[in-house]
């Protein structure tokens, strides 16, 4: 009886001990806690851009992340190159809870200033691949689509014959050749891929060039749109899907 009150009394002190050493805290941070991640350096939005008073510099308004000790420190150009009479930088800020979720969930506005060995000259800037052109004593974001500079009147232009080809599942290398065009319609081939076989052809490789009509309608701002394509002679099936596309424009037509 001595005996199994000692080995209870022993089990009672030793619980103790092991209870008296835990403190609160002392658990780990599970793997990929907020608390335990590490800063990278991840894009920073430019949501302006204004010329300063020093000729050689731009002032850039930034969207930063926010909202949390952790989110956004250091925004900085870390790549600036002057090139086909363009800058090119890149913009970017450190991070340690970019990649927590719901760990950033609002911006804040922030300022850095980009500056060119010499003047700026009203160049085209390209920041994190976005062109920006100057409009006065700001600059503007260039249309994803239409580029920077304002599009011809002319519907028929060289420039939106390219901006309708972009639209149009071929090779980027592919041009549009028109055939007719009359400012509300068009119709031009576009070959799916002019090369192939590549720059320099490979060896077994057939360079046939896949060509198809297109048949398009002025869209307004959108510029042209598709309404059918066809490898035929004269109009194809183009009358049968839009009955009011003008028969001059594609009737003698030969196969593309």
């Amino acid at each position: 009886m001595l005996i199994a009150m000692r080995r209870l009394v022993t089990a009672l002190l030793c619980l103790a001990a092991l209870l008296s050493c835990a403190k609160p805290g002392d658990a780990s941070s599970p793997a990929g806690s907020a608390e335990g991640s590490s800063w990278g350096t991840y894009q920073a939005d430019v949501t302006a851009v204004r010329v300063s008073d020093d000729p050689r510099s731009l002032v850039l308004t930034l969207a930063l992340l926010g909202d949390a000790d952790g989110c956004s420190r250091d925004p900085r150009i870390t790549y600036f190159v002057e090139e086909n009479n363009r800058i090119y930088a890149n913009v970017v800020q450190d991070s340690r809870l970019s990649g927590v979720v719901g760990a950033c969930p609002t911006h804040t506005s922030g300022e850095v200033t980009l500056t060119a060995p010499g003047p700026i000259d009203g160049r085209i800037v390209v920041l994190n691949q976005e062109p920006w052109k100057r409009d006065g004593e700001n600059y503007r974001r260039c249309d994803p689509t239409f580029g920077c500079d304002p599009m011809p009147a002319d519907h028929c232009a060289r420039a939106w014959i390219d901006v309708a080809v972009r639209g149009i599942d071929v090779s980027r290398h592919s041009v549009g050749s028109p055939e007719g065009c009359d400012g509300t319609w068009l119709v031009m081939t576009v070959p799916f891929d002019p090369v192939p076989c590549g720059a320099e052809a490979r060896p077994g490789c057939n360079p046939s060039v896949n060509v198809r009509r297109y048949f398009l309608r002025w869209a307004g701002q959108q510029g042209w749109a598709t309404i059918a394509s066809s490898t035929e002679a004269g109009c194809g099936r183009v009358l049968t899907v839009q009955p009011a596309f003008p028969r001059k424009l594609c009737a003698d037509l030969p196969r593309p």
